[in-house]
């Protein structure tokens, strides 16, 4: 049984037709025009890295905005983009999740805003089109500006009365990211939309005064990108590289995690120099190839809706207590790239899975509040997502039959005593 889980999605064949492609096109007007189109933004710019993105966001909001220093983001989150606010000195307030759908509190959000609130973070994750369009109507109501964290859910849309909506186009400010491992990779680099004139030059104009991107660097990450593509081919991925991954997770050997999900290794600290830099031309080549494709990527969308649907009404039948699904109403309205659930005993659940050639995704986003804010313990949900969190593969290599042998397999493992 075998699986892709190395989410590359840039391909050998987009990254030598970048690498040989003479052509002197203005490469960046033609992905502003496409991202813009998408996010109902008129302007974009580059950075080399999401973070440094939402950092021009945040420089904007203090000097335009100076009595406004709160920045609400929810507890469970990346640590690294907490940390930008962290960075500048704002007061970072974390509010809960809730439960049953993985957004935010909105009881515990309401009673977090004051006169002193400058932004909501919005991360693309969990979220529903109803639940993105709600908290944009409070954004509004309290003159609140809302950021979109568009850095995992690229390529995602929802239908809003028979009309695609993607998302990134809530937020007043939308920030991506073309890492190594996302939708749309540059293997470096991240970006901005924004409708804010004031914004949108003030953003140039710093991103005028950064250097240019290390060549090292960038070597480095196509170093990467080559060995972990040679790694996802068919029989070296399942006799080696998945068995890796299977080891390290069932003997829990850290050093080996932390090769695989850099993510566990966070540190509060500054930004190094090499973030304040331009992207290359290379990785404007590599975006826009791969965008010239995405109404092909589309066509994903509906197939990965049947799986959904497949997983939920399937996961309801195994008898436990101890699974907690998302209260999904319409996946018109919420689509997941994966299929997302709550295990208490987790852990043991994705060892079993992982030893039954099953490699599922466990988000290492962690409870910040117990890195940023020790003193308090208000997000009890964001806790029990750290720690539960599991999500099932749906992508383009599984069928339906594949997903009866994942149910089938957790079915079994909920069988067995002591689970």
């Amino acid at each position: 049984m075998k699986i892709f889980r190395i989410d590359l999605f840039l391909t050998i064949k987009i990254f030598f037709k970048s690498i040989f492609s003479f052509l002197k096109e203005d490469h960046e007007s033609k992905i502003k025009k496409i991202l813009c189109k998408n996010s109902l933004k008129n302007d974009f710019f580059f950075t080399s890295q999401c973070r440094v993105a939402f950092l021009i966001v945040l420089k904007f909001l203090k000097i335009k905005f100076p009595k406004k220093d709160e920045i609400i983001f929810s507890s469970y989150n990346l640590p690294e983009i907490v940390n930008v606010s962290e960075n500048l000195k704002f007061k970072t307030v974390l509010c809960d999740l809730d439960r049953n759908t993985g957004f935010y509190d909105f009881k515990m959000l309401k009673k977090k805003i004051n006169k002193k609130t400058s932004a909501i973070v919005l991360t693309n994750m969990f979220n529903s089109y109803q639940q993105s369009q709600r908290l944009k109507k409070i954004c509004k109501e309290k003159k609140i500006h809302l950021i979109e964290d568009n850095a995992i859910y690229f390529d995602n849309f929802i239908l809003s009365k028979k009309k695609k909506k993607y998302s990134g186009s809530f937020g007043d400010f939308t920030i991506y990211s073309f890492n190594i491992m996302k939708n749309i990779s540059a293997l470096y680099g991240g970006g901005v939309a924004s409708n804010i004139k004031d914004f949108n030059l003030y953003g140039k104009k710093q991103i005028s005064t950064f250097a240019n991107f290390p060549k090292l660097i960038l070597l480095k990450q196509i170093f990467i990108f080559f060995i972990l593509k040679i790694l996802a081919v068919g029989f070296l991925y399942k006799y080696f590289f998945f068995n890796i991954i299977r080891f390290a997770h069932v003997h829990n050997i850290y050093f080996l995690l932390k090769i695989f999900y850099p993510l566990l290794k966070f540190k509060i600290r500054n930004f190094p120099d090499y973030y304040f830099t331009n992207i290359t031309p290379l990785s404007k080549k590599l975006i826009y190839f791969q965008l010239k494709d995405f109404n092909k990527r589309i066509g994903n969308h509906e197939t990965r809706k049947l799986k959904n649907i497949y997983y939920l009404k399937n996961l309801k039948k195994i008898k436990t207590k101890k699974i907690r699904l998302f209260n999904i109403k319409d996946f018109n309205y919420q689509n997941f790239i994966d299929f997302p659930l709550l295990v208490k005993n987790r852990d043991k659940l994705n060892n079993f899975l992982l030893n039954r050639g099953i490699e599922t995704r466990l988000y290492y986003y962690k409870n910040c509040e117990k890195i940023f804010k020790k003193k308090m313990k208000s997000c009890k949900n964001a806790k029990k997502f750290e720690n539960e969190i599991i999500c099932l593969p749906n992508n383009n290599q599984i069928n339906l039959e594949y997903i009866d042998y994942i149910i089938g397999s957790i079915s079994l493992f909920f069988l067995k005593k002591n689970n």
